[in-house]
């Protein structure tokens, strides 16, 4: 079950997809056979690659994550997704660990942005899954506070709604707990929780690390103590006094302007009766408005209301910000839509191909049958919704009367929220901006 998307509801349990009519049943020796041999080839290429990757590259630029042009070509094959996917460089946190720390980092160039005035692309750990949790925590890769977003390349080319998600489908914290990290997550179940060895993450190909910009050392030390009070009574507290919010429509604060402070209470148990349902961004979100509250003052908490030292992170999204069309850059917000528009913005692209690229945002290239059945549904249910978002991209930019009505239609209709790209997009702010409130670490590319 893929637990949080933007919009719709969440479908369930994935049914086992339906046989080819057309497709003659093998016998069950040679269909074993087939797999077993398609399993090991894919794991033979996985690790050839891998070791493709580690011997071939040279660094080119000084820093943690080194530029080979032919591992570049290895990881845009792997890969395969549109440019707009990927980042400009002011999205990356300056040096997030020491050069040497890890083997495996790279910097990827889409070779979409090579002939654009500015290239995109990311910042890759290429990795076996096998202890994955202890090499992140021990290089620093990864730390208490971080963003942990799900990355579907596979959804790539197929259509408005996963493209306008940049790929992302869920968000985990990540803490780290005698030198392994953890990622707490909603639904707060087996099949989420854990040293990123749970049945998500196992079939996860690749996952986005983000950071909050400048968590201080008591910020940390707090967090940590909220993710521990939670992760450990997850069984207690799972479904029972927290639960799933199956309508990605009706974000907590808007009915429960306090619900992070409700958590709050719940994790300290003081609350034993309250029940708040929150979907993984949500979640998340909270969680990080509590950095400023130390867990082992739970006085704080005792009175009603929100106590003072609950913070949101950064105001929820709307639709559609006024990045393109406001007071300018530095003081300028995006929208939870605006992600793909900021990427080929950044590309500083001729007219034409602009608007060529903005078309390939909402033009579906290839089937849908790479998504999950749920987000399939949701994928081609809420096509036609996002297919006025073309307009928008194309004309806001330059003040259009239509792009403005458009943007206006949908942030009447569809509340501010926190989706799971929500904590990508905020990235794609200039660094300098008040708005600006986290960074993106690196991308873990899993090679197995």
């Amino acid at each position: 079950m893929e637990a949080c998307v933007l919009f719709g509801r969440d479908e369930g349990p994935r049914p086992a997809p339906p046989k080819d009519a057309g497709e003659l049943p093998l016998r069950p020796a040679r269909k074993n056979a087939e797999q077993n041999y398609n399993i090991v080839h894919k794991m033979i290429k996985n690790l050839l690659f891998l070791l493709v990757l580690v011997l071939q590259a040279a660094p080119v630029l000084a820093g943690p994550f080194v530029y080979d042009a032919g591992v570049n070509a290895r990881i845009a094959e792997k890969l395969d997704i549109p440019v707009f996917y990927t980042f400009p460089d002011t999205a990356f946190a300056p040096d997030p660990v020491k050069p040497g720390a890890l083997e495996g980092l790279y910097e990827f160039r889409h070779p979409a942005s090579a002939a654009a005035a500015k290239t995109t692309g990311l910042h890759v750990y290429a990795t076996r899954r096998q202890n994955v949790a202890a090499r992140l925590a021990a290089s620093g890769l990864v730390q208490t506070g971080d963003i942990i977003l799900t990355f579907r390349p596979e959804w790539a080319f197929r259509g408005p709604y996963p493209n306008v998600q940049m790929g992302v489908s869920h968000a985990g914290l990540a803490f780290v707990e005698n030198g392994t990290v953890l990622n707490l997550d909603t639904p707060m179940t087996d099949e989420y929780l854990g040293p990123m060895s749970a049945a998500h993450y196992k079939e996860a190909a690749a996952l986005h690390i983000v950071r909050p910009r400048g968590l201080t050392k008591e910020q940390r030390g707090n967090l940590l103590g909220w993710a521990q009070k939670l992760y450990k009574r997850a069984a207690a507290l799972y479904p029972a006094q927290i639960s799933f919010n199956q309508n990605y429509f009706e974000p907590k604060y808007a009915s429960d302007p306090a619900f992070a402070s409700t958590l709050g209470r719940i994790a300290l148990q003081l609350d034993k009766t309250a029940k708040l349902d929150i979907y993984c961004s949500e979640f998340v979100w909270a969680i990080l408005s509590l950095k400023g509250c130390d867990p082992a003052q739970p006085e704080a908490f005792a009175a009603p209301g929100s106590p003072a030292c609950v913070k949101q992170p950064f105001a929820p999204l709307q639709m559609t910000g006024d990045y393109f069309s406001g007071p300018g850059p530095a003081m300028g917000r995006l929208g939870l839509s605006d992600g793909p528009l900021a990427v080929i913005s950044a590309l500083g692209l001729p007219a034409e191909a602009k608007r060529q690229l903005i078309h390939e945002v909402f033009e579906t290239k290839r089937p849908l049958d790479n998504m999950s059945p749920g987000h399939r549904a949701v994928a081609e249910r809420l096509a036609p919704f996002f297919a006025p978002l073309e307009n928008y991209y194309a004309g806001i930019e330059a003040g259009a009367p239509a792009a403005l009505q458009t943007a206006n239609a949908f942030n009447s209709s569809v509340k501010a929220n926190y989706s799971p790209t929500a904590f990508l997009v905020n990235t794609l702010l200039p660094p300098a901006s008040e708005e600006r409130k986290l960074d993106v670490v690196a991308t873990v590319l899993f090679m197995d």
